[in-house]
């Protein structure tokens, strides 16, 4: 049963944009004028968004920096900035619940990882946990970092490609021509990863890798930690039966934990990776930057 938290803020959705809902207009194509409206749900899809469109786009990712905009919740005031967006870019496997309750006009929704839900990978067991003092959450019935498979981010890029050039005809040329040089620089690191040799089994700090892990061949168990929080005597005493039964000596994080936690973890036998899954907008750098030190990381980790 939703809370009733919950329940309010979707009546308060219902009520200020109940009018725009009543309609949903196919988006024009673009003309000469200001530039096509794009809004994405995570960091990721906009970078290729920008990267794709280039000064033919206006690329808005409305999360705040310290959010996973995968259990972000927008208000009513930004929710009609997407509204009035002439494309809005979905991720798929279930990321961004809110779009499934919002008033948007369903027309202007890509799902641009559609293409690829045959390979969308299913959660068995779902735990509640908290996001420092953010609330408690669970992961869902499936996991949605797919663009940790650089193969399914090549896929979007197709597919947001695709789109612009059907809204921009004139620009289509233009727009495949960046869609290929973007996708050069995801095969690049693609080819990195699959060429990582002998990956040794490895821990990780949450459940996000599961598209990372099943691409590149890794051995990887989830625990629920985050960087910022201190780990009970029962997530140790977890983390030690996990030791004791697989023999990690390496574990991801997707920023750097606390020095403390990291001493304890060293003291253990057990090194820390830090693997950042780039959902929001980096501190300094870009998507590919962010993408190529998890790639060095990660081959420090296999050659160690």
């Amino acid at each position: 049963m939703a809370s009733t938290a919950a329940k309010t803020f979707v009546l308060v959705w219902t009520i200020a944009f109940s009018s725009a809902c009543a309609e949903d207009p196919s988006p024009a194509p673009a003309g000469d004028g200001a530039p096509f409206s794009v809004h994405t749900v995570n960091y990721p899809l906009a970078f290729f968004a920008e990267r794709v469109g280039g000064e033919h786009v206006e690329v808005s990712f409305l999360a705040p920096s310290d959010v996973d905009p995968a259990y972000w919740q927008p208000s009513p005031e930004i929710v009609a900035r997407y509204q009035r967006a002439d494309l809005v870019l979905l991720n798929g496997a279930g990321y961004a619940r809110w779009i499934d309750t919002a008033p948007l006009p369903r027309s202007r929704l890509l799902n641009t990882g559609a293409l690829a839900a045959g390979r969308v990978i299913p959660i068995e067991e779902s735990v509640q946990h908290r996001h420092g003092s953010k609330g408690e959450h669970s992961h869902g019935e499936q996991a949605f970092t797919t663009w940790l498979d650089l193969d399914l981010a090549a896929g979007q890029v197709r597919t947001i490609a695709e789109a612009l050039g059907k809204a921009m005809p004139n620009h289509a040329p233009a727009f495949s021509e960046r869609a290929s040089a973007l996708l050069d620089d995801l095969a690049a690191l693609d080819e990195q990863l699959l060429g990582l040799t002998n990956p040794p089994p490895m821990l990780a700090s949450h459940p996000v890798y599961q598209y990372l892990a099943q691409a590149y061949d890794l051995d990887l168990r989830a625990l629920h930690w985050e960087p910022d929080l201190a780990p009970d005597a029962q997530q140790w005493a977890l983390l030690d039966a996990l030791l004791a039964e697989q023999g990690a000596r390496w574990m991801l994080w997707e920023a750097q934990p606390l020095p403390h936690v990291e001493a304890e973890l060293q003291r253990r036998g057990v090194t820390v990776v830090v693997v950042d899954p780039c959902g929001n907008r980096p501190a300094s750098g870009d998507f590919l930057t962010v993408m190529q030190d998890n790639v060095l990381n990660l081959a420090r980790a296999c050659d160690g």
